[in-house]
């Protein structure tokens, strides 16, 4: 069993160090390389607008909540699609310095969201950073077969996808850990209603396959058709 820090400067540091582990070598080694931008929460009013819905379960926003955000990888030999993940929701915010850490404890929420793309798409900074302000303010986590609707269409243009299903990656392992504790990627993959209602019946892998089959597999084409269920 490890132990966080209990000097406040050690923790903060050990906190930061937990972080950068996660951003500066688990995501290059999962993705390749990762642009040096960051789409934080505190450049969008997210947690604002979570705030003042009635789902809120949160007094006040958290100021280490801002610097959290959206990294985007273009393809690289790792990976040949576009991966966006979030970055924060595995920070050890649930721990205070002196906190045993326990043996396959998660590390803050114990994940992070990633979408794949074929293409650059602006959509999936904007819906990662809003589904981050609902865990965060909402306090309501996600785990695979969770279903996310959206109003209009998943790209907020002509796609006929509605909505994003969660899903733990069957062709990649992608948990690791960090010394606050393990932490899991959801990918979210692009759905239309039926299809939603589909893995709501018959669970996110029967999805799965017919998305597999179709030639989609865990990437979200905003342009496709709707799979036959």
């Amino acid at each position: 069993m490890t132990k966080a820090p209990e000097d406040t400067e050690a923790f903060w540091q050990w906190y930061e160090d937990c972080w950068a582990d996660r951003d500066e070598v688990e995501y290059p080694r999962l993705f390749g390389a990762i642009q040096d931008n960051v789409f934080t929460l505190e450049q969008t009013d997210a947690l604002q607008a979570w705030m003042e819905s009635e789902l809120a379960e949160v007094k006040e926003l958290d100021p280490n909540w801002g610097p959290m955000g959206v990294r985007v990888a273009p393809p690289s030999d790792t990976l040949a699609v576009w991966s966006y993940v979030t970055s924060g929701l595995s920070n050890p915010f649930t721990v205070a310095p002196g906190d045993e850490i326990a043996p396959g404890a998660r590390s803050g929420l114990g994940y992070e969201l990633l979408i794949h793309t074929p293409e650059e798409q602006s959509w999936p900074v904007l819906r990662l950073l809003d589904m981050m302000a609902y865990n965060l303010v909402c306090g309501r986590a996600f785990a695979p077969g969770h279903r996310w609707p959206v109003d209009g269409a998943l790209d907020g243009a002509t796609s006929k996808l509605s909505g994003l299903l969660a899903v733990v990656d069957p062709g990649r392992n992608q948990r690791f850990e960090l010394p606050s504790g393990s932490v899991q990627l959801l990918t979210l993959v692009g759905a239309t209603r039926n299809e939603l209602a589909f893995s709501r019946s018959n669970g996110a892998p029967a999805l799965l396959e017919k998305l597999k089959a179709a030639g989609t597999g865990v990437v979200t084409h905003t342009a496709r058709d709707e799979v036959k269920l």
